[in-house]
C-alpha cells in the first residue's frame, strides 16, 4: 500500500502536488515541470543513433520537441517497448516487416514479458450471517461514509485487501512462491462483473512465474494498440503452483473462524473436498485466472545481447535515451510492483543527476 492520512497516495500526490503547493507559496509556482495534455507522442527522433527529441501530435499537427540533454521514456511495460519499436529500436526483422527504418537492432525489446497470474476463491454469504439485515448494513455504510468525510478514518480507508500472506507451495523452497490477498468483497473479473450480495474472497498468485510473453507492434502507428501476448501458463510449473495455491486457500476458508459464516464458493464449490482431482482444479484456473496488473520485463536491464538497457538505464546501442519504469526489471519481484516502480524512478534520478558519482557496485553483482 502507498497511503497517507487514511487515503491512497499515488506518485503524483506524493511527489508533485505537495511540492507544487510549496512552490506556489514561495515563488508562484513550479518552473521545472510542464505537463502537456492532449498530446500524443508518435516516435523518438534520432540523428544517427543519438536521440534528440520526440515527435508529438499536438493541435492536429506533428511537432518536434527537442531534448537539451536526454530523452527519458516512461511509458510502462507495454508503452515503452512500443515507442522504442515504432522509433526503429527493436528486433530488426519485426520492424522491417512493418516498413519501419531500423535505427538499432535490439532483439530484446518487447520480449521477456512477465506478469502475476491470479485466481480468486469467492465466498458468498447471506447478509444475516455477516452483517445482519441488509437495511442495517445500508445504515452502517452511510455512517461510515459520514465518518470518512469527517475524520478520514474507518471502513472506507480500507484498500479492500485487508490481509495477505507470503507462503511456500512446498517446504523445500528457500523463499515464498505464492502470495495471498484476502479481500472484503467479491471483486469478480476486476469489477467488470458485479456480484450482488455479501461475501469475501481470497486471491492467490504465483510470485515468480516461469512463463514469458511478448509485446509486438500491430502497426507502425503508435496510436494503434500493440499486440500483447502474456503467454500465461505456457510453462506448466506455473499451473502447478496455482493448483497448490487453490488447495491452500480452500483449507484456510474451511477453518472454523471463517466456516462459521457459512456461504458457498462461486466457482470452486464443485471441486472435490479432498482435493484429489487436479484436472478439475486446472480447468477452473484456466477458465477464471486473470492478470493482477504486475507486468514487467519488456525493456529488461542487463549486459547480454538481449538486454535493452544497461545498469544505468541507458538504451544499449544508441545515445541520449533511457527507459525508466517497471519494464526494465529483469525478473518479476516476489510481491506487488507499485512501490518498486517508484524506487526505479528514485534510482534513475540519482543516476541522471549525479552520473559517474553513483556507485553501481558491479563487482558485487558479478561476484554473485
Amino acid at each position: 500500500m502507498t497511503q497517507h492520512g487514511g487515503e491512497r497516495w499515488n506518485a503524483a500526490r506524493a511527489y508533485l502536488h505537495r511540492a507544487d503547493a510549496a512552490d506556489r507559496a514561495c515563488n508562484g509556482g513550479r518552473d521545472n515541470l510542464h505537463v502537456m495534455t492532449g498530446t500524443q507522442v508518435l516516435r523518438i527522433e534520432f540523428e544517427g543513433r543519438h536521440a534528440v527529441g520526440v515527435v508529438v501530435r499536438l493541435d492536429g499537427r506533428e511537432t518536434l520537441l527537442r531534448a537539451r540533454r536526454e530523452v527519458i521514456v516512461s511509458a510502462g511495460t507495454f508503452g515503452s517497448p512500443q515507442l522504442l519499436m515504432v522509433s526503429g529500436v527493436g528486433p530488426a526483422s519485426h520492424l522491417r516487416e512493418l516498413g519501419i527504418p531500423v535505427v538499432h537492432d535490439l532483439p530484446g525489446v518487447g520480449a521477456n514479458l512477465q506478469d502475476h497470474l491470479d485466481i480468486i476463491i469467492h465466498k458468498r454469504v447471506a447478509a444475516s450471517e455477516l452483517f445482519g439485515v441488509s437495511v442495517g448494513g445500508a445504515f452502517r455504510l452511510l455512517a461510515e461514509i459520514l465518518r470518512y468525510r469527517r475524520e478520514r478514518t474507518g471502513m472506507l480507508t480500507s484498500n479492500f485487501a485487508e490481509a495477505g500472506a507470503f507462503l511456500k507451495s512446498h517446504a523445500g523452497l528457500d523463499e515464498p512462491d505464492l502470495q495471498l490477498h484476502f479481500v472484503v468483497g467479491m471483486a469478480d473479473d476486476h469489477m467488470r462483473r458485479i456480484r450482488l450480495g455479501h461475501g469475501y474472497s481470497c486471491h492467490v498468485c504465483v510470485l515468480r512465474p516461469k512463463s514469458r510473453g511478448e509485446v509486438r507492434l500491430a502497426s507502425p502507428d503508435i496510436r494503434e494498440a500493440p499486440m500483447i501476448d502474456p503467454c500465461f501458463l505456457s510453462d506448466p510449473r506455473d499451473l502447478d503452483g496455482l493448483v497448490t495455491g487453490v488447495r491452500i486457500v480452500r483449507r484456510i476458508l474451511a477453518q472454523p473462524q471463517l466456516a462459521a459464516f457459512g456461504g458457498k464458493e462461486l466457482y470452486s464449490a464443485h471441486l472435490p473436498a479432498d482435493g484429489g482431482d487436479d484436472s478439475t482444479i486446472r480447468a477452473m484456473i484456466r477458465a477464471h485466472a486473470d492478470t493482477i496488473y504486475h507486468p514487467v520485463g519488456t525493456c529488461r536491464m542487463g549486459m547480454d545481447e538481449y538486454a535493452v538497457v544497461d545498469p544505468q538505464l541507458r538504451v544499449r546501442g544508441v545515445e541520449g535515451l533511457r527507459v525508466v519504469d517497471a519494464s526494465i526489471m529483469p525478473t518479476l519481484i516476489g510481491g506487488n510492483t507499485n512501490a518498486p516502480a517508484i524506487m526505479i524512478g528514485e534510482r534513475a534520478h540519482d543516476l541522471i543527476r549525479h552520473g559517474p558519482r553513483v556507485v553501481l557496485r558491479m563487482a558485487e553483482v558479478l561476484a554473485v
